[in-house]
Parts: C-alpha cells; sequence; structure tokens
C-alpha cells in the first residue's frame, strides 16, 4: 500500500501519545531532552526527515548519525523549546520570524513517548513538518542551514518510509537488524548504511557545506556492496528505532511494537532511586560502561523487571 504526504501527516497528528505517568517521573528535572524530528516534502514528493552526522569533537557519540537535539537547560523548558533551541544551535534552523521571511513554517506535528538513551537521559522526540506557507505539501525550494562546527558535521536526509521498507526502491545501499543484551534486557540493533551522495537528495541540503575532515568518513567495506569504497553514513541506534516508530506511527500501525521506553523509566525513577541528579550514580556508571555483571534488576523490583522483560519481547 503507497501513502501520500498529507496521509503521512494526518496519522502523525492524530497519534495518540500516552501520559500513563506524570512528567517528572518520565521526564525527570535532572535528566531531561528532546530531540527534533524534522520532516519535509522531498524533490519526488517523498516525506523526508533531516538528520546530522555528530562532529567527531564531541564526548558522547561523537560521529554517530543524530537527530538535532540536546539537554534541558533548565526544567522550565518545554520540550518543544529544547527541541527548537538545539535545532537552531545544532544546525542553523531558523526561528520562526526568520522563516516568515523566507515563506516558510515549522510545524509542531506531536510528541512521541519517552526514550531511555544509552546515557540515561529521557529523550522525548517532538515532530514537526517543515513546510512552505503558500503550498503546505509543495517542494521547498531554498533554505540556508549554517552548522555548528562544534557540534555538527553534516546535514543530510533520508525518506522515513525506507525504515519500515515501505518504499518501492530504497535509498540505504545495506540495512541489518539484531539485538544485544544490556542490562538482562533484549534490545533492538538496526542499521541502514547511507551513501553520503545521494542523488535523491534535496538541493539545499546538497548546498551546505560538509564540515568532517577527510578522517572522519567511513566506507562500505564489508557491506557486501558493489563498491567498497562508498562513503557512508549508519544510521543505528536510538535514532533509528525512534525514526522506526515514528514510520509506524505515520503508516497507521503503531501497535507494532512497544514505541518508547516510559516504563522502564517509571521504574528506574520511582523504585531504583536512579535518574534523580544531574552525576551518574555508580550503578549507572557500571551500566554505561557496560560492565559486567551489572543488570537492571540490580535496581529495580522483579515484578517491575519481569513486566519490562516482557514489553522488550514485543
Amino acid at each position: 500500500m503507497s501513502f501520500t504526504v498529507p496521509q503521512l501527516i494526518s496519522n502523525i497528528k492524530s497519534y495518540a501519545c500516552p501520559h500513563v505517568y506524570p512528567l517528572r517521573v518520565v521526564w525527570p528535572p535532572a535528566r531531561r531532552s528532546a530531540v527534533c524530528i524534522v520532516l519535509f516534502v522531498g524533490k519526488y514528493g517523498e516525506l523526508r526527515v533531516l538528520l546530522t552526522k555528530r562532529s567527531r569533537q564531541l564526548n558522547n557519540f561523537s560521529g554517530h548519525v543524530s537527530l538535532p537535539g540536546g539537554k534541558s537547560d533548565n526544567d522550565q523548558e518545554t520540550d518543544w523549546e529544547v527541541a527548537r533551541r538545539e535545532s537552531k544551535e545544532e544546525i542553523g534552523l531558523p526561528y520562526d520570524e526568520e522563516l516568515t521571511k523566507q515563506g516558510l513554517t515549522v510545524e509542531k506535528l506531536n510528541t512521541m513517548p519517552f526514550y531511555l538513551s544509552r546515557t540515561f537521559l529521557s529523550v522525548r522526540p517532538v515532530v514537526c513538518f517543515l513546510h512552505r506557507q503558500d503550498d503546505r505539501f509543495g517542494v521547498i525550494k531554498d533554505i540556508k542551514f549554517l552548522l555548528n562546527p562544534g557540534e555538527t558535521a553534516s546535514i543530510f536526509s533520508i525518506p522515513l518510509l525506507d525504515l519500515i521498507d515501505q518504499n518501492a526502491k530504497k535509498e540505504y545501499l545495506k540495512k541489518t537488524i539484531s539485538h544485544y543484551k544490556w542490562g538482562r534486557l533484549r534490545w533492538p540493533i538496526k542499521h541502514f548504511f547511507y551513501p553520503t551522495k545521494n542523488v535523491n537528495e534535496v538541493p539545499w541540503l546538497d548546498d551546505v557545506l560538509d564540515l568532517s575532515s577527510d578522517e572522519e568518513f567511513d566506507f562500505a567495506d564489508g557491506l557486501n556492496v558493489e563498491n567498497t569504497r562508498t562513503e557512508i553514513k549508519d544510521l543505528w541506534g536510538l535514532t533509528a528505532q525512534i525514526l522506526f516508530d515514528l514510520a509506524n506511527i505515520a503508516v497507521g500501525n503503531p501497535s507494532r511494537n512497544y514505541i518508547g521506553n516510559e516504563n522502564l523509566i517509571y521504574g528506574l525513577t520511582e523504585f531504583g532511586g536512579q535518574m534523580g541528579q544531574r552525576a551518574r550514580s555508580d550503578w549507572e556508571s557500571a551500566m554505561i560502561a557496560n560492565k559486567r555483571g551489572v543488570y537492571y534488576d540490580d535496581v529495580l523490583p522483579q515484578h517491575i523487571f519481569k513486566s519490562i522483560v516482557d514489553e522488550f519481547k514485543l
């Protein structure tokens, strides 16, 4: 079944993000983070999502493909304020006044449930739609981005529906799906390998200066593709999972798997004594380092842990 951009946007807007727990429990003030999922119409009329490659200068997840985003500055900031501020700081996505001058707007569509990051942040994905003011589903002719060299090496886009194989022709070179055990939970790991030079990219992203140094490029060696010297970008981990979940929401199938990690975050904050301070606890630090013999059920009651284990089997 094929989907039009209006159908996809409508499904995303109508998604009912569950609100089971108090905000302070699943988005604890000391560990608040948000990412900005910027959707737009590609040159062939497809729905695309904006991605960045993080600078090698960063301490955490350097060189990784990610969504614009970061930590809250204080507990008064909303998820939308964090997402917009970070997208402005990292990639220069203009605020409303400047966008209006360019005949564009960023429309907030929805939010997704909270996810737990590997560094024990609670991450709120905020979904927005970048579009023309005179034609909501028309192709954007031009927009100027300015990358922050201390945070962002490059910017690019992919079709959202690539993540769930809805597109007849995929833009990635290869994908892999596996699982790994972290803290006795079975975490899904998806990799989507995209060529750095993509003929399907919109011109206004191709025009953004790539700040990657020569040693920052990854190549397709070992991917079993025709040209092993093709420069690639590897979309994986939490970013890939969030977009996989959003793609399922967009096609009207949000129940395909459990979305987010709110039950786990709830267990850690309310029963596990974790995520209450900015500094990581000894247990959190050991988990981040993947220390042998350290597990989630060290801090979670068994009845909570068992329900979360079942959830991770979905």
